[in-house]
């Protein structure tokens, strides 16, 4: 490349890692950069956090909690930080004036003052580097030249530069058979069907009022749709004297019947906090604990992970609430130290020094919340998941159980470990896709990456009203061709639920086979980008996900050759599994390490 004129960069995405790739690029650049940002959604928030989206949707994060663009030499401040300094004043007369107002650090913000945020750090780098230009367009191939890389807009127009970023966050996947046959069922009948996908308000609003209406899904998908589809129809959550939330109707609601595997919501975010302070973790699963050779989560790491919640659990159960407890926390520590997972002797000793059952923590149960439960009717099982949530509420809510909060800090602390062993190819192939991102990964988000906890606080009040009911665990819907509807059903509780509309309130899983997305699609079928492939003597296993070098995140083609111009990052890339690499986890390390690589083009 010539020295005679700037680096150019193209950056497909402009949603919040597409702006933390801009941000990182702004920092670390010595001379000049040209940076085109392409992407149709507005820059800085994309499509999730567009403005364009109504106030009931919320983020996940807490305000304080919200920093994607922070770490070392990195002056972006959170969510908090900047809603109640400068950008917050900059609302203070606009639209957003009232939340802004209420805005504290555990505020969970809209998905409109998330947009205006993700706006205001993206417009800051862009204005820091000088050279930016932004492009309402969608990519739709890329491609080689003698003068460099060639992205070629939907518009027609073709941009070059000397290196591209694919940031283009989660994707829409193509429909699976089961989900054409799905559409093909409710074309055909007359029905409504919506793919998997983000919760659309003006999708939403082709579902009829006062209709059962079936749901695939007990997720935070799910939680949009529920919320658009009630409280966005004019339905109003209120307190009634004893303090909870009901709802009263507007009349426009469908009747929503919702399932999943489990057959029960995700867990609520904490609101106590720990008395007795944090626990010292990992203390059980460490690299130098876990037995030598490849290693097999479920068999070898999962019981060690056990112990970790359990000290976690323990050490604020024995600490904050000693009242509650038989012996002295060294006592129980050495026992701890010296018994295995679920041997007769820590039973035992669990059982003897902890006299309430429900001060107890049983990782083994988290996996089906309803194993072995069988219900003689569908009215007991209403009650049984309204009981569940209410516990869950207090329980995730009420210092008097923050002993929950001291397990959950053991779950965190495992998800690193188990990414870090990953990252240095420990796990099975096997193992590591079958059993970790199959079960682990997705288990530890159905117990710490759940709504807050005033969702679910309506969610119950919903369930009390009558608007929605629970399908069951192993909850499945058939088409059926005598009735010409869909059918959702639960082999645990009797009783089928005719309906018109199918609703799939999920995410699609990362399939870059299978992927949506034009300009993936045709890197794909060239072979100049490929799945994350793990192999070993187990097998080989597909993860869906666009595999890239960890080191530097550059694009790897189906022949195993990294390009020297083109990186990506995102949720659907995966860098975690390549032995002798330290992989990087968080976002800010991942955006640091493309910006650094695509910059040292220019030296």
């Amino acid at each position: 490349m010539s020295r005679t004129r700037p680096l150019r960069v193209c950056v497909i995405g402009a949603g919040p890692r597409g702006t933390g790739v801009l941000d990182r690029l702004c920092a670390l650049a010595s001379g000049p950069v040209e940076v085109h940002v392409v992407d149709p959604y507005p820059a800085g928030p994309g499509r999730i956090w567009r403005r364009a989206q109504p106030n009931l949707l919320w983020m996940n994060s807490r305000a304080a909690g919200v920093t994607p663009f922070s770490g070392a030499d990195n002056d972006v401040p959170s969510l908090w930080d900047w809603a109640r300094a400068a950008g917050g004043h900059a609302l203070a007369r606009g639209e957003l004036a009232e939340e802004v107002g209420r805005t504290t650090p555990r505020w969970f913000a809209s998905r409109p003052l998330a947009s205006a945020y993700f706006s205001w750090v993206f417009q800051r780098a862009a204005d820091r580097l000088g050279q930016v230009r932004v492009h309402r367009d969608q990519a739709v191939d890329l491609r080689e030249s003698a003068e460099g890389q060639q992205v070629v807009l939907a518009s027609g127009v073709v941009l070059t530069v000397d290196a591209v970023v694919l940031a283009q966050g989660h994707l829409d996947a193509r429909p699976t058979p089961a989900e054409l046959a799905a559409r093909e069922f409710a074309d055909r009948h007359g029905l409504g069907y919506l793919p998997r996908g983000q919760a659309d308000a003006d999708a939403l609003a082709a579902v009829p009022a006062g209709e059962p209406v079936l749901l695939r899904g007990l997720g935070l998908t799910f939680v949009d749709t529920m919320v658009l589809l009630t409280e966005g129809r004019g339905g109003k959550f209120r307190r009634t004297l004893d303090g909870e939330l009901a709802y009263e109707p507007s009349g426009l609601e469908p009747v929503l019947y919702a399932g999943s595997r489990t057959g029960v919501p995700y867990h609520a975010k904490p609101e106590s906090s720990l008395l007795a302070g944090s626990p010292e973790l990992p203390r059980y699963f460490r690299h130098d604990t876990v037995p030598p050779g490849p290693l097999r989560f479920r068999e070898q790491l999962w019981p060690l992970v056990c112990k970790d919640v359990a000290y976690g659990h323990y050490h604020e159960l024995f600490l904050g609430h000693p009242d509650r407890v038989r012996l002295s926390w060294a006592e129980f520590l050495a026992g701890l130290d010296g018994y295995d997972w679920a041997s007769p002797e820590l039973v035992e000793l669990i059982e003897a020094a902890v006299p309430d059952p429900t001060d107890r923590v049983d990782p083994d149960s988290w996996t089906d919340p309803l194993a072995g439960r069988w219900f003689p009717d569908a009215a007991e099982f209403q009650d049984w998941v309204r009981d569940y949530v209410r516990t869950d509420l207090h329980r995730r809510g009420d210092p008097r159980w923050s002993a929950e909060i001291g397990g959950l800090a053991g779950v965190n602390m495992a998800v690193l470990t188990v990414l870090e062993l990953a990252g240095a190819g420990r796990l099975t192939a096997e193992s590591m896709v079958r059993e970790v991102e199959r079960g682990f990964l997705p288990l530890m988000s159905f117990l710490t990456s759940g709504p807050p906890g005033r969702r679910l606080a309506e969610l119950l009040a919903l369930a009390q009203a009558g608007v929605l009911r629970f399908l069951g665990p192993e909850s499945r819907v058939r088409a059926d061709e005598a009735s010409g509807l869909f059918v959702g059903s639960s082999p645990r509780v009797p009783g089928e639920t005719p309906a018109r509309f199918l609703i799939e309130s999920r995410l699609a899983e990362p399939d870059l086979a299978g992927t949506a997305d034009p300009l993936l699609r045709k890197l794909f079928d060239r072979g100049e980008c490929a799945e994350e492939e793990l192999s070993d003597e187990t097998g080989d296993y597909r993860t869906g996900r666009l595999a890239v070098r960890p080191a530097d995140h550059r694009l790897l083609a189906a022949d195993g050759g990294a390009h020297p111009a083109r990186f990506a990052v995102g949720p659907g890339v995966g860098v975690v599994h390549t032995p002798g690499v330290t992989p990087e986890i968080e976002p800010f390390g991942q955006n640091d390490r493309v910006a650094r690589a695509v910059l040292s083009l220019g030296s």
